[in-house]
């Protein structure tokens, strides 16, 4: 497994919910996920326990896993609004200032990143979605190039800092601007969760595939299907096929204008409750872009 692991294929992504410190079933455990498996992306990178610290360097060790966490510009935003919303409905505040933004993110970002030497990580996701700066007047621009300076920019310091560490980047990179981005970071993940068949995938890679992001690095990402039996839409696309194995499908083939580096699947610990087989479509779509790997 580390000789394949070393050699030249197409890289896979599992975003894992480690949100349970005790494990109920060994879906809930770092350990189980597939030896042939990249990446894994915690979800709840804090306050790792000594049973994930273990597992975490067991998988690097035996199954040449690494171990990575995502920093998500949205959530920080959407956390902050919360967080404003807050202050401005406390009487007690009337009259005090919240602090800025532009602040909050920096103060975000950096103790976010701190985690990554704190426990370990072989590296962290950067996810920025950004905005296009096609329809934006010029205070808005001004404003969104500052902030996305501001994210971009701390991962760019941070990178040169911790060369050993990889960096990954995730989100809409037609819409970054600071392109130099582009140079440090070993793959681009873009978000197809949203898609519902191989066409809107190619759609979504062609319209991140602009000038100046290099076309070799990008992978699509997608979801598993919910844990809830009445959803029959999340995880599948609209002709019934299980998004991970039609990504997989796509990612195998040709493609005019960018070559993919490998597949990212969102919620793999719910791949995992199968009778006879756990992981069956995570360990599906691996074998599938990759032909030749043991699952």
């Amino acid at each position: 497994m580390r000789a394949y692991k070393a050699s030249a294929h197409k890289v896979v992504f599992g975003w894992f919910d480690n949100s349970k410190k005790v494990p109920a079933s060994q879906g809930q455990s770092i350990i189980a996920v597939p030896d042939s498996l990249d990446y894994l992306v915690l979800t709840s990178p804090a306050n790792l326990n000594t049973r994930e610290l273990n597992e975490v360097g067991t998988i690097r060790t035996n199954k040449s896993i690494k171990t990575l966490y995502e920093i998500n510009y949205a959530t920080i935003r959407a956390a902050y609004d919360a967080e404003l919303l807050a202050f401005q409905g406390n009487k007690d505040n009337a009259g005090k200032t919240f602090t800025s933004f532009n602040t909050y993110l920096v103060d975000s970002v950096q103790a976010k990143l701190a985690l990554c030497d704190k426990y370990n990580y072989d590296g962290v996701v950067m996810t920025f979605s950004g905005k296009s700066k096609i329809y934006l007047d010029e205070d808005e621009k001004t404003e969104t190039i500052g902030l996305e300076n501001d994210f971009i920019g701390i991962a760019k310091d941070w990178k040169g800092r911790h060369t050993d560490k990889m960096l990954v980047l995730a989100g809409k990179p037609q819409n970054i601007t600071d392109q130099t981005i582009f140079d440090l970071v070993s793959y681009i993940i873009i978000s197809c969760e949203a898609a519902t068949s191989e066409s809107a995938v190619t759609y979504l890679m062609t319209k991140a595939a602009v000038t100046g992001v290099p076309t070799n690095k990008l992978l699509p990402l997608v979801t598993l299907y919910s844990l809830d039996t009445s959803d029959t839409k999340t995880g599948y696309w609209i002709n019934g096929t299980c998004a991970a194995v039609g990504a997989a499908e796509w990612a195998a083939s040709d493609h005019d204008t960018f070559t993919v580096a490998g597949l990212a699947l969102d919620n793999i610990n719910n791949d995992y409750y199968h009778v006879s087989f756990v992981y069956p479509n995570v360990r599906k779509a691996i074998s599938i872009i990759n032909p030749t790997v043991k699952k």
